[in-house]
């Protein structure tokens, strides 16, 4: 039978073991052997593509792809947990996305990585901590659709300062102009106080 987190960690910390956060957290190891690699926007600006990590409340580890100009290749979450986390991941992505009716379950897949596909010392790292766990790592991804006036819809994320979090949302990749929805609003609203 499993002992609690607590003396797991203990434990570690007295032999010398590298210190895990808590619960579904990921190790530097695990993290390093989960990065994506480069690649370029397809279709849209053959730019390359950035990986940002995003902080949440959730113990796992949140990644975008996108491109310079912000269109989104994929969204990633992973959680070293033996539970599913989509739906989690589906609400927070909700919070996120203007409208929530972008994040569809269709959208979400999970995926568990276990040590052969993420390297030898990820391999030896699971193996002598977690054998009965895996690293669950939900994917989203949004494919670019027409809307109902026929335009071309993709998937933007914009990262300002001024936001919590990014916000997730679809625009027109060959429009003159296109903006964040939580941006455009407080431009309106600072408009009509100095008005």
């Amino acid at each position: 039978m499993a002992r609690p987190l607590r003396e797991r960690l203990a434990e570690a910390r007295r032999r010398g073991g590298r210190k895990l956060t808590g619960r579904g957290s990921l190790p530097r190891l695990l993290r390093t052997a989960l990065a994506s690699p480069g690649g370029r926007c397809y279709r849209h600006c053959d730019q390359p593509i950035r990986s940002r990590a995003v902080p949440s409340a959730l113990p796992g580890r949140w990644e975008v792809r996108s491109c310079p100009s912000g269109v989104v290749s994929v969204t990633s979450y992973a959680e070293w947990t033996r539970r599913d986390p989509t739906p989690a991941v589906r609400r927070t992505l909700e919070r996120w996305t203007e409208p929530k009716s972008l994040v569809r379950a269709w959208d979400l897949r999970v995926a568990t990585r276990r040590g052969p596909e993420l390297g030898k010392n990820a391999e030896r790292f699971l193996a002598r901590n977690h054998p009965s766990r895996g690293v669950r790592v939900v994917y989203w991804r949004v494919y670019p659709f027409r809307a109902r006036d026929g335009t071309e819809r993709r998937l933007f994320v914009c990262f300002r300062r001024t936001h919590a979090a990014p916000v997730f949302f679809a625009a027109s990749p060959t429009a003159s102009e296109w903006g964040c929805p939580v941006c455009a609003r407080r431009r309106r609203g600072r408009r009509r106080l100095r008005g």
